[in-house]
């Protein structure tokens, strides 16, 4: 039975359970017999007693001796099995979680990538090997910056170890949409949301991913159906800038045929040829499908051309617009269209709002300055405002207070899409009956851009 008995590092030093001294056990047979001897030899009564009384506790011991050791071994064998027991059904529970877990991470619709605090990557899922391109096998041990575009890798180490120095969060514990880079080189847009954690005090980072192509897909083609929107409703407007050079036109053309001088005629039919020309060609830039990189973008050009599409329609409901843009604003990262269709969304909100108030005050201010590395603009009416109920609710999909009016409720939900996507921020202020103010943040452009 002892030789079953599993032993620790060491245990051959020590005898096995239940081995005590050898003599001991045996010592106590001899002495019962002697006692039992000396008592029948005693020369008196007390000797006699003495004898008899050392006589049947030898014999006591020498009866109890082996069955308590016996017992004692049992017991010692039977707790060592039962403790490797439960150490063996605790490894295997162990092994059964750390499986089951396993297979979460795995199946997964969502790409999960752990690396280490040096950027390594330590572990790669199935769905993040679909999204890059990659196998688990091939990433594990690189570095995490061989999923990022150039733009982003080279940064992403820096930005590791000032994390690690300082707690300054960008992504950690916050996820934002980020381009990935595929095997072939390719980008694919990205959800990432970024967790700590600590394991026997080192630190590792899980990166949760999304590849929401397919969503920036139906982004695009709504964003183009409300740029379209946007044409139609800017349309009577842009017909009536058009007619006035057209008839300047004509009229210059007459006098030329009347015999009137050709050279100043000539010049004002090139000056409101001219005009119509940059008219319309404002008029496609905005209607195009525009889907280049972000680069560096002047905010006051942008106003420029939405004043240029807008300007007379506001002329004719009465509305004063109040400029305030300074001239040194810096350019900031996003596209001219796509700002300019936020621009312009929050600009006829604002018409609409006021020409549903019967005043003569109608006023939109347009503001811009710098703020802590970004460019702020804001459109601020004087109309009635944003009912309480609906507050920042406007910014959902298919939310309007224009719906009997043929509005779809989802021009803000693109704007405000279209700006974070370029990592800025659009928000509402508004105070019923006090007009509303809708703030425009986008990132500055950065002199690499």
């Amino acid at each position: 039975m002892d030789a079953m008995l599993p032993h620790g590092p060491g245990d051959h030093h020590r005898p096995p359970p239940g081995h005590g001294p050898q003599w001991l056990e045996h010592a106590f047979a001899p002495v019962a017999v002697a006692g039992w001897l000396s008592a029948l030899l005693a020369g008196d009564a007390l000797a006699a007693h003495a004898c008899y009384a050392v006589a049947g506790a030898a014999t006591a011991l020498a009866v109890l001796f082996p069955w308590c050791r016996r017992h004692t071994r049992r017991a010692l064998t039977e707790a060592t099995w039962a403790s490797e027991r439960e150490r063996s059904q605790a490894v295997a529970s162990s092994a059964r979680h750390a499986a089951r877990w396993q297979a979460i991470v795995d199946t997964a619709t969502e790409g999960i990538v752990t690396i280490d605090a040096q950027g390594i990557v330590e572990t790669a899922n199935g769905a993040a090997e679909r999204i890059f391109g990659w196998r688990a096998d091939e990433l594990v041990g690189q570095n995490v910056a061989r999923l990022m575009p150039e733009s982003y890798a080279a940064e992403h180490d820096g930005y590791l170890r000032r994390y690690l120095q300082t707690g300054e969060r960008r992504i950690i514990g916050i996820g934002r949409e980020v381009p990935g880079r595929r095997r072939d080189g390719s980008e694919v847009p990205i959800d990432l949301s970024v967790g700590e954690g600590t394991v026997d005090g080192r630190k590792f980072f899980t990166a949760v991913l999304r590849d929401i192509s397919d969503r920036k897909q139906m982004q695009l083609k709504l964003a183009q159906t409300e740029r379209l929107a946007a044409v139609g409703e800017l349309a009577a407007g842009v017909a009536h800038e058009v007619n006035n050079p057209i008839n300047t036109i004509i009229n210059c053309a007459q006098l030329i045929a009347d015999g009137d001088d050709v050279a100043s005629n000539c010049q004002a039919i090139i000056e409101e040829g001219q005009r119509v020309a940059e008219i319309v060609r404002d008029l496609l830039q905005f209607a195009r499908d525009d889907r280049a990189a972000p680069q560096p973008t002047s905010l006051r050009e942008v106003v420029d051309r939405t004043l240029r599409l807008v300007g007379e329609n506001w002329k004719r409901h009465g509305i004063r617009l109040v400029l305030a843009l300074p001239d040194d604003l810096p350019p900031v990262l996003a596209r001219p269209q796509q700002v300019q269709q936020v621009l312009l969304n929050l600009l006829i909100n604002a018409k609409d709002a006021l020409t549903q108030e019967s005043r003569d005050d109608r006023r939109v201010e347009l503001t811009a300055c710098r703020v802590e590395g970004r460019v702020r603009f804001s459109v601020t009416d004087n109309g009635p405002g944003i009912p309480p109920q609906l507050g920042e609710r406007v910014f959902e999909p298919f939310v309007t207070t224009k719906r009997a009016r043929g509005g779809t409720g989802l021009g803000l939900s693109i704007s405000r899409s279209i700006v974070e996507g370029f990592g800025g921020t659009l928000r509402l202020r508004s105070e019923p009956g006090r007009g509303a103010t809708f703030d425009v943040e986008l990132p500055l452009a950065s002199p690499h851009d």
